[in-house]
Formats: C-alpha cells, sequence, structure tokens
C-alpha cells in the first residue's frame, strides 16, 4: 500500500472535526492575546494624554503664578513684564518640547488589528463549518457569474488578513532599520505601511473572489487553486518572510557599524544591541515557526494528494497562534525596554 493510500495521509471525518475543534481553540488564545495588546496600547496613550494634560495645567499655573507676581513690579518697568510673559511662554515651548517617540507601538497595534480580526473570522469560520457544514459550502445563488457562499467569503476576508499581517510584520523590520539609518524622515511612512498593508491584501482578495479562484474542496473547505495560490499567497508570504530576514541582517550590521567602538565598552549599549536584536528575532520567528508548517503542507499538496495528518495538527496549532505569540513578544520585548537608558536613541528604537 502507497503512502497516499495509508491511514495518515488520508484523516476520517473524525480527525478533521478534531482538526476544526482545534483550530478554534488556538484563534481563541490568539484572539485574547490581540486584544490584549489593542487595549495595552489604547490605555498607554490614554494615560501618556493624561499626563500631558496634566504637566500642561501644571505649568499654567506657573505662569499665572509668575504674572501675578511681575504685576507687583514697578509699574514703570512694564517692559520686564511683557518679558517676563514672553519668558514664561519660551518656557513652555521648551518644557513641552516633544522627544522623538517612536512609531513601532503604533505598527505593533495595526500588526494586533490584523491578527485579532484573523482570529475571530477563523473561530466565525470554523465554528460555522462544524454546526451546518452543508449550508457552509453552498452558494446563496448559482446563478450569478461570481459564485458567493459563506464559505468563499469568509476565505476571502481571512486571507485579507492574514496577508495583512505578513506585510504589517515586513513593515516593523523596516521600520527597525530605518530608524537607525536615517531616523530624520518619517513624513510619508506611515501612510505608507498603510497602503502596503491593508491596500495590497485588499487588491489579491478581491481578485481571488471576483475571479471565483476560491473553491471548495471535497473535504468541504475553501481554498485558492493552485495558480491563484502560487502567486498571490506564497509569492507575498515568501517575499515577507525574506524581506524581514535581510533587514534583520542589514539592522545588525549597521549597529555595529555605527557603535562599533562603543560596544565595546559601553554596557548599556550592548544591552540597547542586545534589545534591538532579540525584538526584531523575535518577531521573524514566529513568523517563521506559524507559517513553516503551511508552507510545507502546500508545497506537498502539489506534487501529491496526500493530506498529512500529523503535519495537518501542526499547522493548526500554530498558524492561527501568531497573535499570542506577537502578544508575548509585545509584553517581553516592553519589560525589556523599561530597563535601557532612557534618551532619543533608545525612544526611537523600542518605545
Amino acid at each position: 500500500m502507497g503512502i497516499e493510500e495509508s491511514q495518515i495521509c488520508n484523516p476520517t471525518d473524525r480527525e478533521f472535526l478534531s482538526v476544526d475543534i482545534l483550530n478554534i481553540v488556538t484563534s481563541s488564545l490568539s484572539l485574547m492575546g490581540s486584544a490584549l495588546t489593542i487595549i495595552s496600547y489604547i490605555w498607554k496613550k490614554v494615560r501618556r494624554y493624561r499626563i500631558q494634560k496634566q504637566q500642561i495645567q501644571q505649568q499654567q499655573q506657573q505662569i499665572e503664578k509668575g504674572g501675578l507676581l511681575s504685576s507687583s513690579i514697578t509699574i514703570g518697568n512694564g517692559s520686564s513684564h511683557y518679558g517676563s510673559i514672553g519668558g514664561g511662554g519660551g518656557g513652555i515651548a521648551h518644557n513641552t518640547y516633544k522627544q522623538p517617540t517612536s512609531k513601532l507601538p503604533l505598527l505593533i497595534f495595526m500588526l494586533s488589528i490584523a491578527d485579532f480580526f484573523t482570529s475571530f473570522f477563523i473561530i466565525i469560520s470554523q465554528s460555522y463549518l462544524i454546526n451546518n457544514s452543508k449550508s457552509y459550502s453552498t452558494p446563496y445563488s448559482p446563478d450569478l457569474k461570481i459564485h458567493f457562499s459563506p464559505c468563499i467569503i469568509l476565505r476571502a476576508i481571512i486571507q485579507f488578513f492574514f496577508l495583512s499581517t505578513f506585510f504589517w510584520t515586513t513593515c516593523i523590520s523596516y521600520y527597525l532599520f530605518h530608524q537607525l539609518s536615517s531616523p530624520g524622515e518619517e513624513k510619508y511612512l506611515l501612510p505608507i505601511f498603510n497602503v502596503v498593508s491593508w491596500g495590497i491584501p485588499f487588491a489579491i482578495s478581491m481578485v481571488i473572489t471576483m475571479t471565483n479562484s476560491i473553491v471548495v474542496n471535497s473535504d468541504g473547505w475553501c481554498e485558492v487553486v493552485k495558480p491563484m495560490e502560487l502567486s498571490l499567497w506564497f509569492l507575498p508570504l515568501f517575499l515577507c518572510l525574506l524581506v524581514c530576514s535581510i533587514y534583520y541582517f542589514r539592522l545588525r550590521r549597521l549597529f555595529r557599524s555605527k557603535f562599533e567602538y562603543r560596544l565595546q565598552i559601553n554596557d548599556r549599549l550592548k544591552q540597547l544591541d542586545s534589545t534591538i536584536s532579540r525584538r526584531l528575532t523575535l518577531y521573524i520567528v514566529v513568523f517563521v515557526i506559524c507559517w513553516l508548517p503551511d508552507v510545507i503542507q502546500h508545497f506537498i499538496s502539489f506534487f501529491s494528494k496526500c493530506t498529512f495528518f500529523p503535519l495537518l495538527i501542526l499547522q493548526n496549532i500554530l498558524t492561527p497562534s501568531q497573535g499570542f505569540w506577537n502578544f508575548w513578544i509585545y509584553s517581553y520585548t516592553n519589560k525589556i525596554a523599561r530597563f535601557t537608558p532612557s534618551n532619543d536613541e533608545n525612544k526611537r528604537l523600542l518605545q
């Protein structure tokens, strides 16, 4: 009996059901992790806003006290009165000067949004499939040129958010490199990142939907036809993995060339070097590990009809759990960042 005819390559309906349930469980963990990252980001923004508002109120009170004191000075020295107010105004400008801050938390926030909705729609899709598999794959109107069913629509939405996580991870790796190489040139980065990370996935999802490239397989699941899957799924995934890896090595090389001498004598800079490397390394490692089983499984499907069940289980554990691991990285690296010296360089790279 060939391997394609063995039980390990032909899972039973019960085994497929266990995979669906496993997918829901891991997606739920990812959903919670992504939600916690989003809440943490919003809470920090609100807390920072309150602190800044409080500081401005304190400065205004100090200026008002300064104005009262200056009004008690001899009226003949009126120029000094206005000078004191002007000086107070200069004090405000100086005290409220905003140090350069990193956009990295915002990028991680965007990545978490993509992770959150990916997990959310996976849970809906798998729950629908388990409860009503027939309705799940039945087209709404067979007469339409473009095929629509719950399975196809949910598959397109999940594809959109998964692709968005690819591109946001890539943008994070580029941004960390950019912050060290040319930190002052950020004017158009965020709009570009948004166009790339939301616009390209949207265009790809629309193409595969409008060309009827999402089909229902024999197991009741929806998948993208092979030519489209290769060009509009694996190619973006491979390119994102490649770009992330390239920027990781470029970042390490640039950092060491910039601070080669200081790294030998400065323990704080060594810690900063370690933190930057760890942060970027962890995001890339999670990205690679979570998607490697999926890549291998689909690569096998190009040459064989075997659905390797152990690999399928691993795939459904790792792929939906990306949001959970990104939350762990966010928590872990922010904990590290608290122990780094508070200067402009660190704020650009870490906070």
